[in-house]
């Protein structure tokens, strides 16, 4: 209103101004025709009032005239209402090509210029919802572009305005005024998952479950800022994969740890941060993927696997090693594909020095969480339609991503799970196994520590009944024939305890991992 009115005042003080200059020119005129044809000061005044009007007139005409032509014999309605007008209703075919919309937002739309066919209310459980459908031959795009624009209309952020494309349509789009994601909806019941059908993986502006299409055979890159959700992500991933009865390869290039639950039920862990523990993981993979072959050829199906490497950078800091790396990764994505193994590698580094054309090629899921620039948002994605930028995702909502998957380029929110979830998982995980009397026995050697020296342990198995000689090379060889009988591989032998007085021995972790694996 104040905008409006201080307008209103500078076209009154241009008309005043105006009218100054025309009384002066009109002054000069009436002098010198007076002069120049001898006539009375009353006749002058007449034919100067006279030619001033005809003059009037005609400039009226051709100033009407330009702008019907300009726009197209008619005025647009955003044009009418800036005027405080109304369109007329039925007076010519004019008026019946532009239709004003009836609810508020499809009038500020049509200000903004916007191709909007229909803008319909919608309810929102903690907003102000809308659907908006564009004219043919626009998009979605045609609108979402005009974030910043509606925001200052209604004098709200930009975050207070957001839009999710419906699915399968270009040119519908839901539009939310206010906090995104705070309808957080119930996590659906994963009993019976099948992972060759669509998984749930996050929730829309509704509240909405959205899903995507049978991960098996694909393969994801994780990227974005630290503190996103990435690693939130890849554990609900891994999640899905436990309750649906398949396996998990953990490499964590971070040293917080933050994997540790899932480890008593992982094939293969490794948090060493080196080029060897992630180069052997990789060995892995590659050797688990041969034997399903010649299992497939015999006519087995395995579990799907899941490999996650998080945080690649780790991998990469090492020209010589990181070339190594690179290559590993892309021999075993695409080894791996056909034996229902899908590989997630995530950083919270998007540049091009680590999401090389060697990553990018190879991982074709790409899922990109908030970032500080639209030029990384570009790294991660590659090709998206106009509006998609990972950098105006909403801080406010922590886990929102934007994926690029077999269903399109998507927004939505991630789906949490709890830390009891995990462990409640790895608990079923390890009791659906039934362990042989051997490993009974070694595992109840252990008890409750994590950790047991050799020959702690063949003191143990000793009190089990088995005969385990004295002497460091056959006690050891003794020990590891039991561990083969209980659990079909002996994890490896490794160093643990305090500076001085380090002691060879195995953790109960691997031991469990083993179980898993059977």
């Amino acid at each position: 209103m104040a905008k409006q009115k201080q307008q209103q005042e500078e076209e009154l003080y241009a008309q005043a101004a105006g009218a100054i200059g025309t009384l002066a020119i009109a002054a000069g005129v009436l002098a010198a025709i007076k002069d120049k044809l001898g006539l009375s000061w009353p006749a002058t005044l007449a034919l100067t009032a006279g030619a001033l009007v005809a003059l009037g007139y005609g400039a009226y005409k051709a100033r009407t005239g330009l702008q019907r032509l300009l726009a197209g014999r008619r005025q647009p309605v955003a044009v009418l209402k800036q005027q405080g007008l109304q369109a007329p209703a039925q007076d010519t075919q004019e008026s019946t090509d532009t239709v004003v919309l009836p609810t508020a937002m499809g009038q500020l739309l049509q200000r903004l210029e916007a191709p909007v066919e229909s803008v319909d209310s919608i309810p929102h459980p903690t907003g102000e919802g809308h659907m908006v459908r564009v004219a043919a031959p626009h998009t979605t795009a045609a609108v979402t572009r005009l974030r910043e624009a509606i925001a200052s209309e209604l004098d709200i952020t930009q975050e207070d305005v957001n839009f999710a494309r419906v699915e399968g349509s270009i040119r519908n789009a839901r539009m939310l005024i206010g906090t995104p994601y705070t309808h957080i909806p119930q996590l659906p019941d994963l009993a019976g998952l099948d992972l060759d059908a669509d998984i749930p993986l996050g929730y829309d502006l509704w509240g909405n479950i959205l899903t995507m299409p049978s991960p098996i055979g694909k393969h994801f890159l994780v990227a974005g800022e630290t503190e996103g959700g990435k690693t939130s992500f890849l554990k609900f991933l891994a999640y899905l994969f436990l309750m649906a009865g398949g396996r998990l390869v953990i490499v964590d290039g971070k040293p917080d740890g933050d994997y540790a639950d899932f480890r008593e039920a992982c094939d293969y862990y490794d948090n060493s941060l080196t080029h060897k523990g992630v180069m052997g993981a990789l060995d892995y993979v590659r050797d688990v993927a041969e034997k399903r072959g010649r299992s497939k050829r015999d006519g087995g199906r395995p579990e799907p696997m899941l490999v996650i490497i998080d945080e690649i950078l780790t991998f990469k800091e090492d020209p010589a090693e990181g070339k190594e790396f690179e290559s590993a990764l892309k021999l075993t994505a695409s080894q791996v594909r056909s034996a229902r193994i899908l590989v997630a590698c995530a950083t919270q580094h998007p540049r091009d020095d680590v999401i090389s054309t060697v990553i990018k090629n190879n991982l074709t899921v790409q899922i990109a969480f908030k970032v500080m620039s639209r030029a990384a948002s570009r790294m991660i994605l590659g090709t998206v339609p106009e509006g998609v930028n990972a950098e105006l995702l909403p801080a406010s909502a922590r886990g929102t991503f934007i994926i690029k998957d077999p269903r399109g380029v998507r927004e939505m929110r991630g789906l949490f799970i709890t830390d009891d979830m995990i462990q409640h998982a790895v608990k079923a995980r390890l009791d659906a196994v039934e362990p042989n009397e051997h490993a009974k026995a070694v595992l109840a050697a252990y008890g409750n520590a994590d950790f047991l020296s050799t020959e702690e342990l063949a003191n143990a198995l000793r009190g089990c009944g088995y005969d385990i000689p004295d002497g460091a090379q056959p006690m050891g060889v003794a020990v590891r024939e039991v561990i083969v009988k209980g659990f079909g591989a002996a994890p490896d032998v490794i160093q643990q305890g305090p500076a001085g007085a380090r002691r060879k021995g195995r953790r109960k972790a691997d031991l469990l991992a083993l179980l898993a694996r059977t």
